[in-house]
């Protein structure tokens, strides 16, 4: 038997301002129309499934506010006045949200709203375009986007402006919202009576959804990812909000289900040692966290592992792990499917579970609860009713199960004595802290409690209790969620300004000023439209005519034009540079004839690795990345960056003749500054290569490889990136794995692998003795490299050399390390992408035809290169 444990995981953050009393964005409630009571009321028309279902106490506090009618919505304010008293400034508003709803699913099922969309799209003025009946239209029909199901069906109100389709009026409108928030206490009604039949099971969060571990002790960070830059305060400065938002988060939820909670979804499934010891204190008997956390905690990686049902040895806490690539189907992949292909998907995957040996198992499927379904046909109706069925006609080898229920199974137990730091993203906290933005925030809350320690004692009792709850919502996961670019979304600004207000909150109870640091954005004005549309796009006059981008329409490709890289040693020489006669700035003892150093692997005196400017740089990254635009061409500056990795001190030694240490030194200092140029939000690509001899291009003979990162992603790379991707969309595999699992089944081609990579001469080698290099594991870019997969690579480069010198002797080669753009990178990269390095040979020169055709002429068959290359 296979039991499945169900986890939906109900949150949104807190969206209201306590000293105004304003709620400044409508997510719980447009939420709460569409998903809160959808979710539990599709599962309550199979009652012979079950689920749990994690409600935040920030999402019902902030419930119970809209059903009282004290939320003060700042959108459903504007909604409720009259069109023609609106001010731009309130137009300006309404432009952030009104076509913010699903396109596909969500806007273009109303023919009206579709009509309207079109028409906003093509204008860069927003509503002001639009008429008043276009505007009110508008607005009822956002409203209607946002109802599920369940309202679309039984509310004759709703489903009579939906049958209407458009000519609405204002008490139309108003009578809609009047419907819409009569309908909210019935949400937790229905989750209440679902808990006393025993379908559902409720479990919580800590109250504002912080990252306890990170509360209790900053430096767990550092634990998960040693590479992870922490923020410059004390580790322990927020540890006393962690037991609090345990203890109201009890609270709350006993006062609104008349029970105390046994189960916890710690937010982001973020646990540690201290936090599991903290929860276990509150008679909590379980907690659910990530597959990952389990893998670095009981240091093994085996799949079935996951499956065994865990109990923590000191706490006697039950631990349950999810099923990451299923629940990720449900997130992410399924919507794409039709319900009844996605359902057998799912099926398919639980019996290749129950194939792993004669025992019983238990999936862990926990996601989100509300985000997914506007991804879906019918907000997943069809997907759920049609999964849910299937589950029931499955019920001889599948079982769905509460977690309280787990441990009366006869299911392997298994005592775990340690949890490893980590959240259900990466098994690290690098989402929510690490970067420069993130790490700003966590300063500038430090800075604020110091603030707030010096006058606590000359505050009354009333207003220190709404200081600490200001700081406690500000430690709320969402704020640091949207810092830097791991996510993107136009609302960002929106975030940024909501958690530095619960700081400027601070200070005003305090009776004090405002530091100017608080008040100052932490998201740059330009972030927004420079992270969705490019540098590109701003039509701005260029400073510097050092080096510049130019894009022609017609062929769409970019050509970089750098009149200060004639000046380099072997710009138009044809015969080979002969660098010994010459003193080599690359050489120890010759450091001050480079630019500053960037950064070095050994000490001042014996460095073993080194980071410069390139001195004959096709860009820089002290400028701005300006431009402008007409017709035909785009133009820009030359911004971006240029840098040497100087590979070894000594002059004469090159790559076939590194030792271990020394590819281990090059990749280690690679990973830093690919990882360090990530931080800036403006480079949206890095490309790392080596060029080597003068049929490669070298202009000295020092080895050496260069970093260009750029602040766009070049045609080629897009349209790869986005192959790839339709690739994994069709086969839900990486193209890179696939053509890797041919290669290995074809046999010839194959020269050897490691625990971490294979290596390989493709099929189809545009040059003569081409080697690939591939990650066998799940890794996008060498910046998520942990110790043993960077020191694995490592062994195949030297292992590769010293085969490649064995077979050819030294020659000319150009090595591409192919990371995925800084652009689009998340833990979804490694879905599709693969990390691989390609070593090109150049034995002979590209021609004529190679470079008309781009079809590339190859006198040596890649089995002949792999076999010759397998022998020594």
């Amino acid at each position: 038997m296979v039991y499945i444990n169900f986890i939906w995981h109900m949150h949104q953050p807190y969206y209201r301002d306590n000293l105004t009393g304003k709620t400044k964005m409508p997510w719980v409630f447009l939420h709460a129309i569409k998903d809160y009571y959808d979710m539990p009321y599709l599962l309550s028309q199979n009652p012979n499934i079950k689920a749990t279902f994690n409600l935040v106490p920030s999402l019902i506090e902030q419930l119970n506010h809209y059903i009282n009618n004290d939320a003060n919505d700042e959108l459903l304010d504007i909604l409720t006045k009259d069109v023609s008293t609106l001010k731009d400034e309130q137009l300006e508003f309404l432009n952030s949200y009104l076509f913010t709803p699903n396109e596909k699913n969500m806007i273009n099922i109303f023919w009206r709203y579709k009509e309207l969309n079109t028409k906003f799209k093509s204008s860069q003025k927003g509503l002001k375009i639009f008429d008043e009946s276009e505007i009110e239209d508008a607005q009822v029909l956002f409203l209607l986007s946002w109802c599920g199901n369940y309202l679309k069906k039984n509310n004759k109100t709703i489903k009579n402006l939906i049958t209407q389709g458009a000519n609405y009026n204002h008490t139309q409108k108003l009578s809609l919202i009047n419907e819409l928030i009569k309908f909210l206490p019935e949400i937790l009604k229905l989750y209440k009576k679902l808990a006393k039949k025993g379908q559902i099971e409720l479990s919580t969060t800590p109250y504002y959804h912080p990252i306890l571990p990170l509360l209790l002790d900053i430096n767990s960070a550092k634990t998960a990812n040693a590479n992870t830059n922490l923020p410059n305060i004390d580790p322990q400065t927020f540890k006393e909000f962690g037991k609090s938002q345990i203890t109201k988060a009890i609270e709350l939820f006993e006062q609104t289900f008349d029970f105390k909670p046994t189960g916890f979804w710690p937010a982001e499934g973020s646990v540690s040692e201290a936090t599991i010891k903290m929860i276990s204190k509150h008679d909590i008997k379980w907690i659910a966290t990530d597959e990952e956390v389990l893998y670095k905690s009981i240091k093994n990686h085996t799949k079935e592992k996951l499956y065994n049902l865990y109990q923590h040895k000191e706490y006697n806490t039950y631990m349950f792990f999810r099923d990451r690539h299923i629940s990720d189907l449900i997130g992410f992949e399924y919507s794409k499917l039709a319900p009844q292909i996605a359902t057998l998907d799912f099926i398919d995957k639980i019996k290749n579970i129950q194939l792993h040996g004669n025992k019983d198992y238990l999936v862990s499927v926990i996601l989100d609860g509300e985000n997914a379904w506007e991804f879906y046909e019918n907000n997943g109706e069809e997907f759920f009713n049609k999964l849910y069925k299937t589950l029931e006609e499955n019920n001889s080898f599948i079982k769905t199960i509460l977690p309280s229920e787990a441990k009366d199974l006869k299911l392997e137990k298994i005592s775990i004595d340690y949890i490893h730091p980590g959240s259900w993203i990466n098994a690290n906290f690098d989402i929510w802290i690490g970067k420069p933005q993130k790490n700003k925030a966590w300063e500038l809350l430090a800075l604020t409690k110091e603030d707030y320690i010096k006058s606590a004692s000359t505050l009354n009792n009333k207003t220190n209790q709404k200081i600490l709850e200001e700081f406690a919502i500000a430690l709320g996961s969402d704020w640091f969620w949207w810092y830097d670019d791991d996510h993107f979304t136009t609302l960002k600004p929106f975030f940024d300004n909501l958690f530095r207000l619960h700081l400027q909150n601070i200070y005003t109870l305090m009776g004090q000023n405002i530091p100017q640091q608080i008040i100052h954005p932490i998201v740059p004005e330009n972030e927004v439209i420079l992270a969705k549309f490019g540098a590109m796009h701003q039509a701005n006059e260029i400073k510097s005519k050092e080096s510049e981008f130019r894009y022609c329409k017609l062929t769409k490709r970019w050509v970089l034009f750098a009149p200060k890289r004639a000046d380099r040693p072997n710009n138009f020489i044809k015969k080979k540079v002969i660098a010994d006669d010459c003193i080599c700035p690359f050489d120890a003892g010759n450091e001050n004839l480079t630019p500053k150093e960037i950064l070095r692997i050994g000490d001042s005196k014996n460095w073993r690795a080194r980071v410069v400017p390139n001195l004959y740089n096709v860009l820089s990254i002290d400028i701005e990345p300006e431009g402008k635009k007409d017709d035909y061409f785009d133009v820009f500056s030359g911004f971006g960056a240029h840098e040497v990795i100087i590979e070894t001190p000594k002059h004469g030694l090159e790559m076939f003749d590194y030792s271990l240490q020394e590819f281990v030194d090059y990749l280690q200092i690679a990973k830093d500054r690919l990882s360090s140029l990530k931080l800036d939000t403006r480079l949206n690509y890095a490309s790392l290569f080596k060029n080597h001899g003068s049929l490669a291009g070298a202009s000295l003979s020092h080895s050496h490889s260069q970093i260009i990162a750029l602040p766009f992603v070049p045609t080629d790379v897009a349209d790869e990136i986005d192959y790839k991707k339709e690739y994994y969309k069709k086969y839900k595999r990486a193209i890179l794995d696939d053509l890797v699992y041919e290669e290995k089944q074809y046999e010839e081609n194959l020269i050897f692998e490691n625990e971490s990579f294979v290596c390989y001469a493709p099929y189809a080698s545009r040059f003569p003795y081409e080697v690939k290099i591939v990650a066998k594991d799940e890794y996008s870019c060498i910046t998520e490299f942990d110790e043993t997969t960077l020191i694995n690579l490592a062994k195949s480069l030297e292992l590769i050399f010293k085969k490649y010198k064995n077979v050819l002797d030294y020659f000319s080669f150009n090595m591409l390390f192919k990371n995925h753009p800084y652009e689009g990178h998340n833990e979804k990269s490694k879905d599709y992408f693969r990390f691989y390095v390609n070593i090109f040979p150049r034995l002979s020169g590209i021609a004529g035809f190679e470079l008309d055709s781009k079809v590339y002429l190859n006198s040596i068959l890649p089995s002949v290169a792999a076999s010759r290359l397998k022998e020594v």
